[in-house]
């Protein structure tokens, strides 16, 4: 079996999807701003994905056409996050957000609404956004690899699977293994 942990990286909750389930990190109040924020949400992280030993991370990319001083906080904690599981050892694999989207609904600009609802059919019982997104980013990484257990393949799943790079060394089901 491969470990796979999906995170949908927010500054008040972020999504968080292993093989215990999925749901949120939520930063304690007397970490409502700045550095402290981001310290908490990095040391979260990193406990629920180098501690049970993740084989890799699967992480939503940045939404390029976004604006506004949020997204350049958001990147600050994208940019702390990846630094930190680069230096634990933990491979990261990015996904773009309409990739994502494709992969849970049929189409690359499905509402987030929609996302939701395709998470809950598709059997996570999550009431977070948040925690949604990091259950469909882990199964999306598991799909990729082979090892989905729960959901219906379909031509749209199978096309954006075949997007999704690998890291090097990550053993497939079948008994493959990526090359480097």
């Amino acid at each position: 079996m491969i470990h796979v942990a999906g995170l949908d990286l927010s500054l008040t909750a972020t999504g968080v999807a292993t093989d215990e389930g999925a749901g949120v990190l939520r930063p304690p109040r007397d970490h409502d701003r700045g550095l402290a924020r981001l310290v908490w949400i990095r040391d979260a992280v990193l406990k629920v994905t180098v501690g049970p030993g993740a084989d890799f991370v699967v992480l939503e990319g940045y939404s390029y056409g976004s604006q506004g001083a949020a997204i350049v906080s958001l990147g600050e904690l994208g940019g702390v996050v990846r630094v930190a599981l680069a230096e634990a050892g933990v491979r990261v694999v990015e996904v773009a957000p309409s990739l994502l989207k494709k992969f849970a609904c049929g189409k690359g600009n499905a509402k987030k609404d929609e996302v939701f609802a395709a998470g809950v059919r598709a059997g996570c019982d999550e009431s977070d956004n948040n925690a949604v997104d990091a259950w469909w980013l882990r199964q999306l990484g598991l799909y990729a690899a082979g090892w989905n257990k729960t959901l219906t393949a379909t031509a749209y799943r199978d096309e954006v699977a075949l997007k999704v790079r690998l890291p090097a060394g990550v053993h497939l089901a079948v008994g493959e293994e990526v090359a480097s």
